[in-house]
Protein backbone atom coordinates (compact mmCIF):
# COMPACT_ATOMS: atom_id res chain seq x y z
CA UNK A 1 0.00 0.00 0.00
CA UNK A 2 2.78 2.00 0.87
CA UNK A 3 4.48 1.61 -2.33
CA UNK A 4 1.20 2.32 -4.00
CA UNK A 5 0.57 5.97 -2.37
CA UNK A 6 4.10 6.26 -3.30
CA UNK A 7 3.56 6.27 -7.10
CA UNK A 8 0.72 8.47 -7.12
CA UNK A 9 2.16 10.79 -4.58
CA UNK A 10 4.96 11.14 -7.36
CA UNK A 11 2.10 11.35 -10.20
CA UNK A 12 0.83 14.28 -8.29
CA UNK A 13 4.31 16.07 -8.13
CA UNK A 14 4.46 15.94 -11.97
CA UNK A 15 1.24 17.98 -12.06
CA UNK A 16 2.24 20.64 -9.25
CA UNK A 17 4.83 21.57 -11.93
CA UNK A 18 2.85 22.13 -14.58
CA UNK A 19 -0.08 23.89 -12.08
CA UNK A 20 2.99 26.15 -10.98
CA UNK A 21 3.69 26.83 -14.59
CA UNK A 22 0.43 28.28 -15.20
CA UNK A 23 0.25 30.31 -12.52
CA UNK A 24 3.29 31.93 -13.67
CA UNK A 25 2.33 32.77 -16.79
CA UNK A 26 -1.63 33.81 -15.99
CA UNK A 27 0.50 36.27 -13.05
CA UNK A 28 2.83 37.70 -15.95
CA UNK A 29 -0.06 38.28 -18.48
CA UNK A 30 -2.11 40.20 -15.91
CA UNK A 31 1.10 42.04 -14.86
CA UNK A 32 1.65 43.37 -18.50
CA UNK A 33 -2.24 43.85 -19.08
CA UNK A 34 -2.96 45.94 -16.31
CA UNK A 35 -0.73 48.21 -14.05
CA UNK A 36 -3.05 47.88 -10.87
CA UNK A 37 -2.67 43.78 -10.59
CA UNK A 38 0.62 44.01 -8.36
CA UNK A 39 -0.25 46.72 -5.90
CA UNK A 40 -0.72 45.93 -2.66
CA UNK A 41 -4.07 46.43 -2.70
CA UNK A 42 -4.69 43.78 -5.38
CA UNK A 43 -2.16 41.20 -4.23
CA UNK A 44 -4.12 41.02 -0.62
CA UNK A 45 -7.37 41.01 -2.26
CA UNK A 46 -5.79 37.95 -4.58
CA UNK A 47 -4.65 36.37 -0.94
CA UNK A 48 -7.68 36.89 0.48
CA UNK A 49 -10.00 35.12 -2.31
CA UNK A 50 -7.35 32.12 -2.46
CA UNK A 51 -6.91 31.68 1.26
CA UNK A 52 -10.73 30.85 1.49
CA UNK A 53 -10.83 28.90 -1.47
CA UNK A 54 -8.47 26.59 -0.31
CA UNK A 55 -9.61 26.03 2.91
CA UNK A 56 -12.74 24.57 1.01
CA UNK A 57 -10.65 23.32 -2.04
CA UNK A 58 -8.06 20.76 -0.12
CA UNK A 59 -10.90 18.87 1.04
CA UNK A 60 -12.29 18.74 -1.61
CA UNK A 61 -9.16 17.53 -3.36
CA UNK A 62 -8.51 15.00 -0.37
CA UNK A 63 -12.33 13.46 -1.39
CA UNK A 64 -11.61 13.68 -4.97
CA UNK A 65 -8.41 11.65 -4.09
CA UNK A 66 -10.54 9.01 -2.02
CA UNK A 67 -12.76 8.45 -5.47
CA UNK A 68 -16.01 10.50 -4.11
CA UNK A 69 -17.14 14.21 -5.42
CA UNK A 70 -19.14 16.49 -2.84
CA UNK A 71 -21.42 19.20 -5.48
CA UNK A 72 -22.79 20.58 -2.10
CA UNK A 73 -20.05 22.52 -0.75
CA UNK A 74 -21.61 26.03 -1.70
CA UNK A 75 -25.11 25.20 -0.67
CA UNK A 76 -23.67 24.20 2.73
CA UNK A 77 -21.77 27.34 2.97
CA UNK A 78 -24.91 29.34 2.15
CA UNK A 79 -27.05 27.14 4.58
CA UNK A 80 -23.99 27.67 7.41
CA UNK A 81 -23.00 31.18 6.81
CA UNK A 82 -26.47 32.06 6.61
CA UNK A 83 -27.94 30.05 9.77
CA UNK A 84 -25.75 32.00 12.11
CA UNK A 85 -26.85 35.63 12.00
CA UNK A 86 -30.54 34.25 11.65
CA UNK A 87 -30.35 32.12 14.92
CA UNK A 88 -28.99 35.25 16.76
CA UNK A 89 -31.95 37.46 14.76
CA UNK A 90 -34.71 35.26 14.68
CA UNK A 91 -34.06 33.69 18.40
CA UNK A 92 -31.53 35.96 19.86
CA UNK A 93 -28.99 33.21 20.70
CA UNK A 94 -25.35 34.07 21.48
CA UNK A 95 -22.88 34.36 18.45
CA UNK A 96 -21.09 31.93 19.95
CA UNK A 97 -23.99 29.04 20.27
CA UNK A 98 -24.91 30.27 16.96
CA UNK A 99 -21.83 29.53 15.63
CA UNK A 100 -21.45 25.96 17.59
CA UNK A 101 -25.29 24.86 16.25
CA UNK A 102 -23.93 25.41 12.62
CA UNK A 103 -20.87 23.60 13.17
CA UNK A 104 -23.10 20.48 14.32
CA UNK A 105 -25.47 21.13 11.49
CA UNK A 106 -22.43 20.55 9.59
CA UNK A 107 -21.02 17.54 10.74
CA UNK A 108 -24.11 15.90 10.53
CA UNK A 109 -24.65 16.69 6.91
CA UNK A 110 -21.55 15.67 5.84
CA UNK A 111 -22.18 12.42 7.96
CA UNK A 112 -25.40 12.01 5.99
CA UNK A 113 -24.10 12.48 2.97
CA UNK A 114 -21.39 10.02 3.62
CA UNK A 115 -23.56 7.18 4.77
CA UNK A 116 -26.17 7.66 1.63
CA UNK A 117 -23.18 6.79 -0.24
CA UNK A 118 -22.10 3.82 1.24
CA UNK A 119 -24.32 2.13 3.02
CA UNK A 120 -27.35 2.70 0.62
CA UNK A 121 -24.29 2.59 -2.28
CA UNK A 122 -25.82 5.62 -4.22
CA UNK A 123 -23.07 7.29 -6.33
CA UNK A 124 -21.90 10.72 -4.22
CA UNK A 125 -22.47 12.84 -7.47
CA UNK A 126 -26.52 11.71 -7.09
CA UNK A 127 -26.46 12.62 -3.16
CA UNK A 128 -24.24 15.43 -3.32
CA UNK A 129 -26.47 17.03 -6.39
CA UNK A 130 -29.46 16.40 -4.27
CA UNK A 131 -28.06 17.68 -1.56
CA UNK A 132 -26.70 20.86 -3.23
CA UNK A 133 -30.37 21.33 -4.01
CA UNK A 134 -31.66 20.85 -1.15
CA UNK A 135 -29.94 22.74 1.70
CA UNK A 136 -29.79 25.40 -0.91
CA UNK A 137 -33.63 25.47 -0.60
CA UNK A 138 -32.74 25.23 2.89
CA UNK A 139 -31.32 28.77 2.59
CA UNK A 140 -34.02 30.23 0.93
CA UNK A 141 -36.77 29.36 3.63
CA UNK A 142 -34.42 30.86 5.95
CA UNK A 143 -34.06 34.02 4.56
CA UNK A 144 -36.84 34.33 2.15
CA UNK A 145 -34.81 35.30 -0.56
CA UNK A 146 -33.82 38.52 1.95
CA UNK A 147 -30.22 39.22 3.39
CA UNK A 148 -29.56 38.24 6.57
CA UNK A 149 -27.35 40.72 8.90
CA UNK A 150 -25.37 40.29 11.96
CA UNK A 151 -26.54 42.31 14.97
CA UNK A 152 -24.08 45.66 14.96
CA UNK A 153 -23.61 44.72 18.85
CA UNK A 154 -22.49 41.38 17.86
CA UNK A 155 -19.59 42.15 14.61
CA UNK A 156 -16.88 42.30 17.29
CA UNK A 157 -17.59 38.36 17.76
CA UNK A 158 -16.45 37.33 13.93
CA UNK A 159 -13.37 39.47 13.87
CA UNK A 160 -11.56 36.62 15.19
CA UNK A 161 -12.44 34.80 11.88
CA UNK A 162 -11.53 37.31 9.40
CA UNK A 163 -10.27 40.54 11.10
CA UNK A 164 -8.71 43.14 8.87
CA UNK A 165 -4.93 44.38 9.12
CA UNK A 166 -3.89 48.02 8.20
CA UNK A 167 -1.83 46.60 5.77
CA UNK A 168 -4.81 45.02 4.01
CA UNK A 169 -3.70 41.26 4.45
CA UNK A 170 -6.84 39.26 6.41
CA UNK A 171 -6.67 36.97 9.75
CA UNK A 172 -8.60 34.52 7.37
CA UNK A 173 -4.94 33.79 5.91
CA UNK A 174 -3.73 32.52 8.80
CA UNK A 175 -6.37 30.18 9.33
CA UNK A 176 -5.41 28.49 5.76
CA UNK A 177 -1.73 28.62 6.55
CA UNK A 178 -2.61 26.53 10.04
CA UNK A 179 -5.45 24.63 7.81
CA UNK A 180 -3.05 23.84 5.17
CA UNK A 181 0.00 22.78 6.94
CA UNK A 182 -2.46 20.12 8.95
CA UNK A 183 -3.94 18.36 5.94
CA UNK A 184 -0.47 18.42 4.01
CA UNK A 185 1.44 16.53 6.84
CA UNK A 186 -1.75 13.84 7.43
CA UNK A 187 -1.82 13.19 3.42
CA UNK A 188 1.60 13.07 3.20
CA UNK A 189 2.94 11.57 6.40
CA UNK A 190 0.12 9.64 8.41
CA UNK A 191 -1.35 6.20 7.74
CA UNK A 192 -4.90 8.10 7.42
CA UNK A 193 -2.95 10.01 3.78
CA UNK A 194 -2.10 6.53 2.69
CA UNK A 195 -5.86 4.85 3.29
CA UNK A 196 -7.04 8.47 1.18
CA UNK A 197 -4.67 7.47 -1.76
CA UNK A 198 -5.38 4.10 -1.59
CA UNK A 199 -9.22 4.15 -1.61
CA UNK A 200 -9.28 6.21 -4.60
CA UNK A 201 -6.09 4.42 -6.26
CA UNK A 202 -7.46 0.97 -6.07
CA UNK A 203 -10.94 0.68 -4.02
CA UNK A 204 -10.69 -3.80 -4.41
CA UNK A 205 -7.20 -4.11 -2.72
CA UNK A 206 -7.65 -1.36 -0.44
CA UNK A 207 -10.49 -3.10 1.35
CA UNK A 208 -8.73 -6.58 0.95
CA UNK A 209 -5.66 -4.96 2.56
CA UNK A 210 -7.46 -3.66 5.39
CA UNK A 211 -8.46 -0.53 4.80
CA UNK A 212 -11.34 1.07 5.72
CA UNK A 213 -12.42 2.33 2.99
CA UNK A 214 -16.26 3.85 3.77
CA UNK A 215 -15.02 5.15 7.00
CA UNK A 216 -12.27 7.07 5.13
CA UNK A 217 -14.62 8.48 2.68
CA UNK A 218 -17.19 9.51 5.54
CA UNK A 219 -15.06 11.22 7.33
CA UNK A 220 -13.60 13.15 4.06
CA UNK A 221 -17.58 14.07 3.47
CA UNK A 222 -17.63 15.32 7.09
CA UNK A 223 -14.54 17.32 6.63
CA UNK A 224 -15.77 18.88 3.55
CA UNK A 225 -18.93 19.98 5.46
CA UNK A 226 -17.02 21.51 8.34
CA UNK A 227 -14.60 23.45 5.68
CA UNK A 228 -17.63 24.45 4.10
CA UNK A 229 -18.75 25.98 7.68
CA UNK A 230 -15.56 27.82 7.98
CA UNK A 231 -15.24 29.53 4.73
CA UNK A 232 -19.00 30.32 5.43
CA UNK A 233 -18.26 31.76 8.72
CA UNK A 234 -15.18 34.10 7.54
CA UNK A 235 -17.18 35.41 4.87
CA UNK A 236 -19.87 36.34 7.58
CA UNK A 237 -16.86 38.17 9.00
CA UNK A 238 -15.61 40.22 5.95
CA UNK A 239 -19.37 41.20 5.21
CA UNK A 240 -21.30 40.92 8.10
CA UNK A 241 -24.39 40.35 6.03
CA UNK A 242 -25.27 36.87 4.07
CA UNK A 243 -28.04 37.02 1.06
CA UNK A 244 -29.44 33.39 0.01
CA UNK A 245 -27.18 33.27 -3.32
CA UNK A 246 -24.07 32.75 -1.04
CA UNK A 247 -22.12 29.99 -2.39
CA UNK A 248 -23.38 29.23 -5.62
CA UNK A 249 -21.17 27.54 -8.12
CA UNK A 250 -18.71 28.15 -5.63
CA UNK A 251 -18.55 23.44 -5.89
CA UNK A 252 -17.27 24.15 -9.63
CA UNK A 253 -14.46 26.45 -8.42
CA UNK A 254 -13.52 24.09 -6.41
CA UNK A 255 -13.23 20.89 -8.74
CA UNK A 256 -12.19 23.53 -11.37
CA UNK A 257 -9.17 24.49 -8.65
CA UNK A 258 -8.36 20.26 -7.47
CA UNK A 259 -8.11 19.50 -11.47
CA UNK A 260 -6.47 23.18 -12.20
CA UNK A 261 -3.55 21.56 -9.29
CA UNK A 262 -3.71 18.00 -10.58
CA UNK A 263 -6.20 16.11 -9.31
CA UNK A 264 -7.68 13.22 -11.08
CA UNK A 265 -11.31 13.07 -11.71
CA UNK A 266 -11.39 9.57 -11.19
CA UNK A 267 -9.54 8.97 -8.04
CA UNK A 268 -6.29 8.45 -6.60
CA UNK A 269 -4.06 11.74 -7.47
CA UNK A 270 -3.78 14.78 -6.05
CA UNK A 271 -2.16 17.17 -3.53
CA UNK A 272 -2.48 19.64 -0.92
CA UNK A 273 0.16 21.95 -2.52
CA UNK A 274 -1.52 21.58 -6.31
CA UNK A 275 -4.97 22.58 -4.83
CA UNK A 276 -3.07 25.33 -3.52
CA UNK A 277 -1.62 26.29 -6.80
CA UNK A 278 -4.89 25.91 -8.66
CA UNK A 279 -6.86 28.32 -6.12
CA UNK A 280 -4.23 30.92 -6.48
CA UNK A 281 -4.57 30.43 -10.34
CA UNK A 282 -8.25 30.98 -9.96
CA UNK A 283 -7.73 33.84 -7.69
CA UNK A 284 -5.74 35.51 -10.08
CA UNK A 285 -7.62 34.91 -12.93
CA UNK A 286 -10.65 36.29 -10.58
CA UNK A 287 -9.23 39.56 -9.40
CA UNK A 288 -7.05 40.58 -12.71
CA UNK A 289 -10.20 40.97 -14.55
CA UNK A 290 -11.80 42.99 -12.09
CA UNK A 291 -8.85 45.13 -12.10
CA UNK A 292 -9.01 44.69 -16.12
CA UNK A 293 -12.53 46.14 -15.86
CA UNK A 294 -13.73 42.92 -18.17
CA UNK A 295 -17.05 41.94 -17.34
CA UNK A 296 -17.37 39.33 -14.74
CA UNK A 297 -19.25 36.96 -16.73
CA UNK A 298 -15.87 36.19 -18.39
CA UNK A 299 -14.85 34.63 -15.34
CA UNK A 300 -17.03 31.95 -16.09
CA UNK A 301 -15.97 31.28 -19.29
CA UNK A 302 -12.78 31.21 -18.30
CA UNK A 303 -12.66 28.65 -15.19
CA UNK A 304 -14.79 26.55 -17.97
CA UNK A 305 -11.77 26.63 -20.52
CA UNK A 306 -9.19 26.15 -17.42
CA UNK A 307 -11.21 22.78 -16.68
CA UNK A 308 -10.90 21.62 -19.80
CA UNK A 309 -7.57 22.34 -20.40
CA UNK A 310 -6.62 20.93 -16.89
CA UNK A 311 -8.27 17.72 -17.93
CA UNK A 312 -6.22 17.94 -21.25
CA UNK A 313 -3.18 18.29 -19.48
CA UNK A 314 -3.79 15.80 -16.75
CA UNK A 315 -4.81 13.22 -19.50
CA UNK A 316 -1.78 13.81 -21.69
CA UNK A 317 0.93 13.82 -18.83
CA UNK A 318 -0.92 10.55 -17.66
CA UNK A 319 -0.29 8.74 -21.09
CA UNK A 320 3.29 9.50 -21.32
CA UNK A 321 3.79 8.34 -17.21
CA UNK A 322 2.54 4.94 -18.67
CA UNK A 323 4.61 5.24 -22.17
CA UNK A 324 7.63 5.74 -19.86
CA UNK A 325 6.75 3.03 -17.36
CA UNK A 326 6.78 0.94 -20.20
Amino acid sequence: MARLSGIFQSAATLREAGALLSAIIVAVVFSVWTPYFLTLESITSVLVVTSEMAILAMPVTLLMIAGEFDLSVGSVLGLCSVLVPWLMVTWKFPPIVSVLIAFIVALLIGYLHGSLVHKLRIPSFIVTLAGLLFWRGVVFVLTQGFPVRVPPDQVWFFQFFAHRFPNGFNLSLIWFLAYAAILFLILTYDRFGNWVYASGGNERAARKMGVPVDKVRTLLFMLTAVSAFLTGIIQVARFTSVDASRGESLELEMIAASVIGGASLSGGVGSIVGTIIGCLIVGMIRNGLATAGIASYWYTAIIGLLILGAVIVNKTTGRLRTKWAT
